[in-house]
């Protein structure tokens, strides 16, 4: 069982964080990164055993039952059920204020936590973290690039970064999710 639930976790941190989930053509972390500031909240936990999660927001609901049913699917491959989880999470959170990077040019980091706990309370956790931008704002950034000529647009974004960045440690990031530093 461990097996398949570390499994079940990669997968759906996989699925979550995957350029190819996307929410109407855009990268749905930076269509979540934009409804964050919206809601002026940089940190969410989806329930994945709760469907009442984020009553009161719609998008965000969507989004959890989603994952929700991910879940169920995957552990109904490993004929697995929800009742065997006493907590099934995907938390994410995001740097808007540049606790973490505060020299990047490439967006703002954010990092994945999917967390499942088996009812003889092992927990089964993966993560993954990135950099990203809200979509409205790389939206507006496209219009400008391409209301230039086309002769400057090999002037902008040009930039040859590393495309392997190292990960953060977890307890690095706790600042993110807050959770208090143990001494």
């Amino acid at each position: 069982m461990k097996k398949r639930l570390l499994d079940t976790a990669t997968v759906l941190l996989d699925k979550f964080v995957n350029r190819y989930h996307d929410c109407e053509g855009f990268w749905a972390i930076g269509v979540l990164y934009t409804h964050c500031f919206s809601i002026g909240e940089f940190s969410l936990t989806f329930d994945l055993l709760n469907s009442n999660s984020f009553i009161n927001d719609e998008f965000l609901k969507n989004v959890n039952n989603k994952f929700s049913s991910y879940l169920d699917d995957y552990l109904a491959i490993h004929k697995k059920k929800r009742e065997d989880l006493i907590e099934a999470v995907i938390k994410i959170a995001f740097d808007k204020d540049h606790k973490i990077s505060a020299d990047t040019l490439y967006g703002d980091y954010f990092q994945v936590r999917v967390i499942l706990v088996d009812s003889y309370t092992r927990t089964f956790s993966r993560y993954n973290d990135g950099y990203c931008v809200a979509h409205t704002h790389w939206i507006k950034r496209r219009n400008y690039i391409d209301s230039l000529p086309i002769e400057d647009h090999s002037l902008i974004g040009n930039y040859n970064f590393s495309l392997s960045l190292s990960p953060k440690s977890l307890e690095i990031t706790d600042v993110l999710f807050n959770i208090p530093k143990v001494l």
